[in-house]
């Protein structure tokens, strides 16, 4: 398998050479042709060589990183998280990815086809740094894991879920994934002010909540005598109507790409294959027509709070609930008496009070340990540091001193970082902290810039279990792969086509339609996909 990669890389180099030397950052790996091989250089310290607190090495040592994730984020040698991180340890890290590439699954596949890797490789797509795992690019790092990474160990004993999400087709751990934290992603919100306006309760039903968005739609709780409410309103475009398909008993949420699979008794389902979902899109058609719907909920985009709630006429969201709850702060002197809470999820048309979404449990960006590093030992003992007390401290809160101070023996964010004019997480990520590298978020930071009013309706998510677990990210191999976004971006493309065209009311949502369009599903391969799916979960819940 390592001959095959390194073959491929030969042929590829050759026919990439030009793009090569205009994407150079002008360093050269440390490994030029030194040939991959899977098995570990030992490198460890004297037996009587004693290293105190963190540190790695007795003396300061370089390892080369390729970081370049979401066509923005690349390394900088001069993040001061980084270059705290490299006091503790003595590893200070030397980024490879050029800073003048703005593409980064380009940048991803240019170092690999130059069969010539620095010592650390991150990555945004798992399965593809798998592939390369078990064709010799990569490490194995079950063993060096556990003779070298007591952290990594631990997070995945008490994280089960980042130890199965960890494992590659063939059983071996070549990738450190980043792991989320938080319990709860999106809830439920309704302008309280309207409802006592007109003297309503928040509503507790599906049917409840289509009464109370007539309400608002028809007596005019904004009291400016125009028929400009629009009691439902998302910034999610095409996810905004698949968040309401829960309320009918449909399954599928809103998940990108992932778009549509659960579960249920260990049997992978496509939502929108499900009869529940003619019933939902017939009831979001129903909404639409009679305007409980922002009629520009495809095309209004992001601004959608800011404008529709600026403007006193949005009434109802379902949205994240840090972002959504600082509306009463951000308009309380534009917009006199706004006042935004969250509710309980509605019960659906079965009596289920459910929250679909959910943060993810695992997430494809990583990172991992090339073959022909020459300090696996020292690489793996860097990467457990992100793991550790203090390791995950650092990438969570950035500094002490600058970003935090400690106080009752928990970090806190200075004032200074807390009422900046940037967002927290982006004063940490411009700076090397909050970036998505193996270590596992701690959800305490952005408790800390949540406010009372999201906390408040956190907690009722979480601690009522209204919270649908997540489907989790499971992986493939690199054949199962590129059938997977074969099939699946053919069938969620005809999915969200024909879910516009019936909410618009271009096309009527009838039994001989959806026979038709589950018809279709079938030509898209709709079967084969949810044959794959399932192999790939089976797999996933075997680990």
């Amino acid at each position: 398998m390592k001959k095959k990669w390194l073959a491929s890389s030969i042929i590829a180099v050759t026919m990439l050479a030009s793009l090569l030397a205009g994407c150079s950052s002008g360093e050269k790996p440390n490994n030029t042709n030194t040939p991959a091989t899977s098995k570990p250089q030992e490198s460890n310290p004297p037996a009587e060589e004693q290293l105190t607190g963190h540190l790695i090495t007795k003396d300061p040592l370089e390892l080369k990183i390729h970081l370049h994730y979401a066509d923005k984020f690349i390394f900088d040698d001069e993040w001061p998280v980084f270059k705290k991180a490299a006091e503790l340890t003595n590893i200070k890290l030397k980024g490879t990815a050029s800073k003048a590439s703005t593409n980064s699954k380009e940048m991803f596949n240019v170092m690999m086809v130059s069969g010539s890797l620095p010592d650390i490789v991150h990555h945004q797509t798992k399965e593809q740094y798998d592939s390369y795992g078990m064709e010799g690019a990569f490490l194995a790092l079950d063993d060096l894991i556990e003779e070298h990474a007591p952290n990594i160990k631990k997070h995945f004993e008490e994280n089960p879920n980042a130890a199965k999400f960890a494992k590659a087709p063939d059983g071996k751990i070549y990738f450190i994934n980043f792991t989320p934290d938080g319990p709860a992603a999106k809830g439920w919100f309704i302008r309280q002010d309207w409802l006592d306006k007109l003297e309503l309760k928040a509503p507790t039903t599906v049917d409840e909540l289509y009464e109370v968005l007539k309400a608002f739609k028809e007596k005019d709780p904004n009291g400016n005598n125009k028929a400009d409410e629009v009691p439902f309103l998302s910034r999610a475009n095409m996810d905004g109507i698949y968040d309401l398909i829960s309320l009918w008993g449909a399954s599928g949420g809103s998940d990108g790409t992932k778009r549509g699979f659960f579960a249920e008794n260990g049997v992978v389902k496509y939502g929108m294959y499900e009869p529940a979902y003619k019933t939902a899109v017939e009831n979001i058609a129903k909404w639409y027509a009679e305007g409980l719907i922002d009629k520009e909920i495809f095309t209004r985009g992001a601004k959608a709070r800011d404008i529709l709630f600026g403007d006193n006429t949005g009434g109802v969201v379902h949205d994240w609930f840090s972002s959504t709850a600082v509306y009463n702060d951000k308009l309380a002197s534009q917009v006199e008496g706004f006042n935004l809470v969250p509710i309980a999820p509605p019960a659906n048309s079965n009596g289920v009070i459910i929250e679909a979404s959910s943060r993810k449990l695992t997430h494809p960006n990583g990172w991992g340990i090339a073959s022909s590093s020459k300090h696996p030992v020292e690489a793996i003992k860097y990467l457990d540091f992100w793991f550790s007390e203090d390791g995950r401290k650092l990438m969570n809160f950035g500094i002490e001193g600058k970003h935090y101070e400690m106080v009752d023996g928990k970090p806190k964010f200075k004032d200074e970082v807390l009422n900046n004019e940037k967002s927290v997480i982006q004063q940490l990520q411009e700076e090397g902290g909050q970036l998505e590298i193996g270590f596992h978020q701690d959800y305490e930071y952005e408790k800390q810039w949540t406010n009372e009013i999201a906390l408040k309706g956190i907690e009722e998510y979480v601690g009522k279990g209204y919270i649908q677990e997540a489907y989790p990210s499971v992986t493939y191999t690199e054949e199962e792969r590129t059938k997977f976004q074969e099939l699946n971006v053919a069938v969620n493309t005809y999915a969200d086509e024909m879910l516009q065209k019936w909410v618009l009311g271009a096309e009527p949502i009838n039994d001989d339609n959806f026979a038709k369009y589950l018809k279709r599903l079938d030509a898209l391969g709709i079967k084969e996909l949810l044959e794959l799916e399932q192999r790939a979960y089976d797999r996933y819940m075997a680990n």
